[in-house]
């Protein structure tokens, strides 16, 4: 008999929710208790993502809403905070809307451990900008005020969690695999050891590349699953797949389907100087056996995921992966992202949102090992 208790998860660092689409994939009983994100545009995709089905009642007045949306830090960019009178009504109801709908706790650095609610498993994706090879290399130091060095704040929270006796029984934390650099290790070991002195017992770090996950995107992250007094082996037990791909689960390169030509003349770029280098370094066919690099935040710098070539709106030139291959391409699903076109984000917004998330399939993976045999699995 299947076991029927619901797992409580808290996404912290919440994004566009790959974690809960994982879960959603092995139909493991489980409730999202809550989520922390000060984005604005995370947030309302998180809810056209996540959420589509439900209806909340937003306050009745503009003043109201303010009232409400007050109570929380926003970012307009993911770095700045923003000011939400700045805000027209309608930006405030969408935003006031999905912030409900996710039941957002708003910014880590505002979560109180006594505002925490009764959670199974916390995950924790914090910002890698610090510690990308993309990044200046700050890094994530306790007390640097650096963007990872939000790594903390989970800390602070933890320690809280432990005195109301409340701490969750999982943590899953990822980012890039520059987090095990020379210069980023003593900051991870820290960390590591702060967690071992609460109770919980650290699982090796795992490198995991997506190509290895049935997704044909070359994208290496670290994951590293923490447990309350026992230690769980996902790094032993973990199964990785052949790197062969279905062409059509993730490309769109019918042109004769009026979408997915429209989609393809918003990605096609313009062939300048800076972009012919770009073709030199990343053009391929789409076929069979075509890869991408890693999705990152921005496809339009010269080491991108990947141009095809491509005749459209602009001429002969080459495009980028639309934003709907993108999707695919992290292990959503169409039906996921033909949710998120309610929103009307350009591409630039949605590549933003899409680059920084986790593939599906890699956490998927994760939580089979994790939960099997637990909460319906």
């Amino acid at each position: 008999m299947k076991d029927k208790k619901k797992l409580r998860v808290f996404e912290a660092f919440a994004g566009i929710g790959a974690q809960a689409s994982a879960l959603d994939r092995l139909h493991i009983n489980y409730e999202v208790v809550g989520i922390s994100d000060w984005f604005i545009d995370a947030i309302e995709c998180y809810a056209a993502i996540h959420k589509h089905d439900i209806s909340v009642e937003v306050p009745k007045t503009r003043e109201e809403v303010l009232d409400y949306l007050g109570k929380f830090t926003f970012s307009g960019d993911s770095v700045h905070k923003s000011n939400l009178k700045n805000l027209s009504e309608d930006q405030l109801r969408d935003l006031c809307r999905a912030n409900i709908k996710c039941k957002n706790f708003g910014s880590i650095v505002d979560l109180q451990p006594e505002n925490f609610p009764e959670t199974d498993l916390l995950v924790y994706s914090f910002p890698c900008q610090d510690l990308s090879t993309g990044g200046l290399g700050k890094g994530m130091k306790k007390g640097s005020g650096t963007r990872s060095g939000l790594l903390w704040e989970i800390e602070r929270i933890l320690i809280g969690l432990k005195e109301l006796g409340k701490l969750p029984e999982y943590l899953l934390m990822e980012n890039v695999r520059a987090i095990q650099a020379s210069s980023n290790k003593p900051d991870l070991q820290q960390w590591l050891e702060f967690l071992e002195s609460i109770g919980y017992k650290n699982d090796n770090c795992m490198l995991l590349n997506a190509l290895d996950f049935g997704v044909p995107q070359d994208r290496e992250r670290a994951f590293i699953v923490s447990h309350l007094g026992t230690k769980l082996e996902v790094s032993t037990n973990i199964k990785l797949k052949e790197r062969k791909y279905v062409f059509n689960n993730f490309f769109r390169n019918d042109y004769n389907n009026p979408i997915f030509r429209a989609e393809a003349d918003i990605a096609q770029l313009n062939p300048t100087p800076s972009r012919l280098k770009m073709w030199e370094i990343n053009g391929r066919n789409l076929d069979e056996n075509t890869t991408v690099r890693t999705i990152t935040c921005n496809m339009d710098r010269t080491h991108c995921a990947a141009l095809f070539p491509y005749e459209g709106a602009k001429g002969k030139s080459f495009r980028r992966p639309t934003i709907r291959e993108a999707f695919l391409l992290m292990g959503f699903t169409e039906e996921e992202y033909e949710r998120t076109l309610s929103l009307e984000f350009s591409y630039r917004k949605m590549n933003k949102l899409i680059g920084n998330s986790i593939v599906v399939n890699v956490l998927e993976a994760i939580f089979y090992v994790m939960f099997k045999g637990k909460y319906g699995l």
